[in-house]
């Protein structure tokens, strides 16, 4: 709940990326930027990354000849592509103008993506769902809630209530990564109708009332709601998302060994594939 008359504009995120690419929730995804530019009076750039050419892969006889014709016919799809992307981004954003650009890069989409987060206050990616040999390697989404150095804010492929971040739910432990999500989401808890922190556990309740009080020297008054120790922190985050009727996730992002967390489950992993809500993300 907000008590205090601070200016969201001062205080948020000046310069938003926007991930834009053909997952579902795309025009939802490019709605939730336009508002939250508008809050904020944000610059946004919304960015497309153009995978390399795909070349066949083999050994000796079995190799396959790839001409020029076919890589360039492979990058001739992808702009085509591309132009349907920015003529979206441009018919749903356009209002913004000039407080808007469109960039097209080819390359890996974990590091480009990564690369221009570091120069953003705030991202928006779209969430992705592990199958198969995929869920060798972080997920771009994941990626980027591990290392853009800002909060990253990751969109479901359900709809999501807008606009977002009126009923948040924050997940404290006391942690540096919980520190600098509560941090990170400031700017959108300044104009929440309700701010709960969950603490799970009493190594998190012992520094629960620390953290309502740094909230309220901001000017948001909070609640805070102690919870036993879970063995699934994910799916009783989740499940209080639910209770508390929260249309927003704040969480710190925590990295392990990718084989670790496959074979064990992680925390930021579980809740960054299965959310309903939107969920912001630092590390």
């Amino acid at each position: 709940m907000r008590v205090a008359a601070e200016d969201d504009a001062a205080m948020g995120y000046h310069t938003l990326l926007v991930i834009v690419g053909e997952e579902e929730g795309l025009d939802r995804r490019l709605e939730t930027a336009r508002l939250l530019a508008q809050r904020f009076d944000a610059h946004v750039i919304g960015l497309h990354v153009l995978p390399p050419p795909l070349l066949p892969v083999g050994y000796g006889e079995a190799v396959a000849y790839v001409g020029p014709d076919l890589v360039e016919a492979q990058r001739r799809a992808q702009r085509r592509r591309a132009e349907q992307l920015k003529a979206r981004f441009s018919e749903l954003l356009g209002e913004l103008a000039p407080a808007v650009a469109w960039r097209e890069v080819e390359g890996d989409p974990r590091q480009v993506t990564l690369d221009a987060a570091h120069v953003a206050d705030l991202t928006l990616v779209p969430q992705t769902e592990d199958r198969g040999l995929e869920a060798i390697e972080p997920n771009v989404a994941e990626y980027l809630a591990m290392g853009a150095g800002g909060p990253v804010l990751v969109l479901p492929r359900c709809d999501w209530s807008l606009p977002v971040g009126r009923r948040i739910l924050v997940g404290w432990n006391g942690s540096r990564q919980a520190c600098r999500a509560l941090h990170d989401a400031l700017p959108l808890m300044a104009g929440a109708e309700q701010v709960v922190l969950a603490a799970l556990g009493d190594a998190a309740q012992a520094s629960l009332e620390d953290a309502l009080g740094l909230l309220a020297r901001h000017g948001v008054e909070a609640r805070g709601l102690p919870l036993a120790a879970a063995a699934r922190p994910g799916a009783a985050l989740l499940e209080q998302v639910r209770e508390q009727g929260a249309d927003l996730l704040v969480m710190g992002a925590y990295g392990h060994s990718r084989l670790r967390e496959l074979i064990l489950g992680g925390t930021t992993r579980y809740v960054l594939q299965r959310a309903q809500v939107p969920v912001l993300a630092s590390s």
